[in-house]
């Protein structure tokens, strides 16, 4: 019989060291009961940008945090998010490069942030599909001791090899998220989509299945909303954030210099119609600013987000968003 190591190292392409498990415990997960259904925190600074060093954003993220989960600090605050056992598995959205992903200082920062709340650091997995898309983000990969990152692609057989189906999506999904984690951070970035409309924290789990180009007819709806009610994406995931030194408002998916605003914050919220409603609104405005048409006039309206709302997984209307702005 293998022994898990051996196991784990039958797991990647090349043979590696580990020096933990990454697997998470084996028993039922239950889902943290902190919660904040309509509300967002949006920490701006005029400081903060691509250059941004890991003390800055750990500054920025320990402001949200305290705030959003209503906390004397930062450590309090992911205490209440996360268990000291949980395996964090913290998606990040490397699609559109170095200029328009989450940037690494801001990633580690939180996963040092995870550390001080108790989380051993060997039970934290930065990831996404590609390995070779978080390197271009700037992403240093790794497999072996300390704080992980690697894509899917890393793995053999990476995606689990039978179909799991939320409503009409039918996917393998990557097993870093369906049996490595416990839990999931979601980390997106502020961005226009060509088919979807807008790409921000629902969106991103489209890199965490085998088939994401089967779900992109009828603007991505109702796909990214029924995606998002699988037991392995609403069961663990515990927070949202939106990395957003820039946003981009045409152009998108990837990056286009020629449709980038400055945005120099980063957004945070349990939920995630919540936080794209705002990001939706936040891009909306920035493109009639700059002459260009509602997204609806495009035919490009993410009505996702209503289908989204009706399936139970937060609050649309502008209205009824709790929405706190502060700036350091």
């Amino acid at each position: 019989m293998k022994s898990r190591r051996e196991f784990l190292k039958g797991l990647f392409a090349t043979p590696l060291i580990f020096t933990s498990c990454l697997y998470g415990s084996k028993e039922e997960f239950n889902r943290n009961a902190y919660s904040e259904e309509g509300r967002v925190v949006i920490v701006k600074s005029s400081r903060y940008g691509r250059n941004s060093s890991i003390s800055f954003s750990k500054m920025m993220l320990s402001k949200g945090i305290k705030i959003f989960t209503k906390s004397e600090n930062e450590i309090d605050g992911l205490k209440k998010l996360f268990r000291k056992d949980d395996v964090v598995g913290i998606k990040v959205n490397t699609l559109g490069g170095r200029n328009l992903s989450p940037l690494p200082s801001t990633v580690y920062a939180l996963a040092q942030l995870l550390v001080e709340a108790g989380i051993d650091e060997d039970n934290i997995i930065i990831w996404d599909r590609s390995s070779r898309e978080l390197k271009r983000a700037g992403f240093k990969i790794n497999t072996g001791k300390g704080i992980k990152c690697f894509g899917t692609n890393s793995l053999i057989n990476g995606y689990d090899s039978e179909l799991s189906f939320a409503g009409s999506v039918g996917s393998c999904f990557s097993k870093i998220i369906s049996k490595f984690s416990t839990a999931i951070i979601n980390i997106g970035v502020m961005k226009d989509h060509d088919l979807a409309g807008i790409s921000g924290a629902l969106k991103n789990f489209y890199g965490a299945i085998h088939n994401p180009n089967k779900y992109h007819d009828n603007n991505c709806s109702p796909y990214v909303a029924e995606l998002n009610t699988h037991p392995y994406i609403r069961d663990k995931l515990r927070l949202n954030i939106i990395d957003a030194p820039i946003g981009q408002y045409h152009g998108g998916p990837g990056y286009n210099p020629n449709y980038i605003f400055n945005f120099k914050g980063i957004l945070l919220s349990t939920d995630q119609v919540a936080i794209d409603s705002v990001i939706l609104d936040i891009i909306e405005r920035e493109r009639k600013k700059n002459g260009k048409p509602p997204l609806k006039e495009e035919k490009r309206y993410p009505k996702y987000l209503d289908v989204a709302e009706k399936l139970g997984l937060g609050v649309r209307d502008l209205n009824k968003i709790n929405k706190i702005e502060v700036n350091i």
